[in-house]
């Protein structure tokens, strides 16, 4: 084998190993940042908060337009909140509870000593 083919082989490898090693340094957002672009952001929890938003106001719209006296629509609005303020309640209960199983590996714990 001629010497130039095998520095050349040679300086392939080298240069196959170097090229391979900055690849593996790389984070995808420099690429992405390099073509200008960026990695897209879930907005799941933006969604969920601006639908909540929206329907409470549609919720209040929905009070302040209804053809009901005021003595009556402020009752069925104390007896919703109430239901509301119930689910709610629960709802904390149960992820208390979710995250006391998880935390204690599924081992019944007791509040009291």
């Amino acid at each position: 084998m001629k010497p130039s083919k095998v520095l050349l082989s040679l300086a392939t490898a080298v240069a196959a190993g170097k090229l391979a090693h900055v690849a593996s340094s790389l984070r995808w957002d420099s690429v992405l940042g390099a073509v200008g672009l960026a990695p897209r952001r879930s907005r799941l929890l933006e969604s969920v908060l601006l639908l909540g938003a929206g329907a409470a106001v549609g919720a209040g719209a929905a009070l302040l337009l209804a053809p009901a006296s005021g003595q009556a629509t402020r009752a069925r609005l104390a007896k919703e909140l109430g239901k509301l303020g119930e689910a709610a309640t629960e709802a904390v209960r149960e992820t208390r509870e979710s995250a006391r199983t998880l935390i204690h590996g599924g081992n019944d714990v007791s509040t009291n000593p």
